[in-house]
């Protein structure tokens, strides 16, 4: 442990050396004059002798008490540091530079380790991903296969059904097709992960994607009884994306389920720029539940397979794609 009196906080180093220094300096003006006075004829006066004296104490102490500091800091530094397999080193400063060179060494290897794992991943993501995507493909054509017969045996006249017969058709017509819906929009998230989903990137202003769904967000507030206001910057460069994508997103997002209630924030869409992208703000959007995880994974994937980010703010989502040029919409 370092002594209390040593521990002047707030003071560097290099500071504490310029301390140490200061006394010196005022102790040479002081020989100056013991030189001017030590001439014959001359007679030095005891206050310029006494404080010569005093000066040059002073600095001594504090030389000594710096040098202390220091000492002692070091030695704690390389306290404790210890290597049986190191060669010997003459002082705690080797010792320091030793276990300087192990952490450079071993933040390398975890450096290298990291990079490794990060690439490992990212295989095993493609593979998962590919291998998700034949599945989902291989259900899809066997869903087609019940499909068809469910239409021939609701359409074709092979005799009257009765009613429970009809109805059992109809669910299980319904059933099918949600389960299509459900298998693509699995298939999009494989394709997206393993950089095989095909989007076709233009010029697009944003707000005007934004006006192309606005009529489902206006519908859907409406049924919770709910008025949506909409705030669109006039003056917002054009992005780099696809137009179809895009709005397929949005309204995914804007499809998610909101339970209305006393602390429900009334429903907004607005858009706007900052930090060299644009965005597009929708709220309120519930956290997906897990039925709706499938919904907010998909419109996410289809935002990022255009170079965008999705987070969630303020109880929605927020888009962001970069500008791509500074055309005006």
């Amino acid at each position: 442990m370092i002594p209390r009196q040593l521990r002047l906080r707030g003071l560097s180093v290099a500071q504490r050396l310029a301390l140490g220094l200061a006394p010196a300096l005022l102790a040479v003006v002081v020989v100056i004059g013991l030189a001017y006075y030590g001439e014959l004829g001359r007679e030095a006066p005891g206050y310029l002798v006494a404080g010569a004296a005093l000066l040059a104490a002073l600095s001594l102490w504090v030389t000594w008490f710096n040098t202390r500091y220091l000492a002692l800091r070091i030695q704690r530094l390389a306290g404790g540091i210890s290597d049986e397999n190191a060669p010997p080193e003459d002082d705690e400063l080797g010792r320091i530079a030793q276990v300087v060179e192990r952490l450079g060494a071993a933040l390398t290897a975890s450096e290298t380790t990291r990079r490794q794992a990060l690439e490992d991943g990212a295989v095993r993501l493609h593979e998962q991903s590919t291998m998700l995507g034949a599945t989902v493909r291989e259900a899809l054509a066997r869903l087609d296969e019940v499909r068809l017969p469910l239409h021939i045996l609701h359409d074709a006249p092979f005799g009257e059904l009765n009613e429970n017969q009809e109805e059992m058709i109809e669910s299980a017509r319904a059933a099918a097709d949600v389960m299509d819906a459900v298998l693509r929009r699995l298939m999009v998230c494989s394709d997206v992960d393993r950089d095989a989903f095909p989007v076709v990137l233009e010029h697009v202003a944003i707000n005007d994607v934004v006006r192309a769904v606005l009529p489902m967000l206006r519908a859907s507030s409406e049924r919770a009884g709910l008025v949506l206001r909409v705030e669109l910057d006039p003056a917002l460069p054009r992005v780099l994306a696809d137009r179809t994508r895009l709005a397929e997103a949005l309204a995914l997002f804007g499809a998610m389920p909101t339970h209305v209630g006393p602390d429900t924030v009334a429903p907004r869409v607005a858009t706007g720029q900052r930090d060299g992208q644009v965005w597009m703000r929708m709220s309120p959007v519930s956290l997906p539940t897990e039925q709706g995880a499938l919904q907010m994974m998909l419109a996410t994937r289809l935002v990022s397979a255009q170079g965008g980010t999705v987070s969630i703010v303020e109880q929605g989502v927020e888009v962001r794609l970069p500008v791509q040029r500074t055309v005006r919409t």
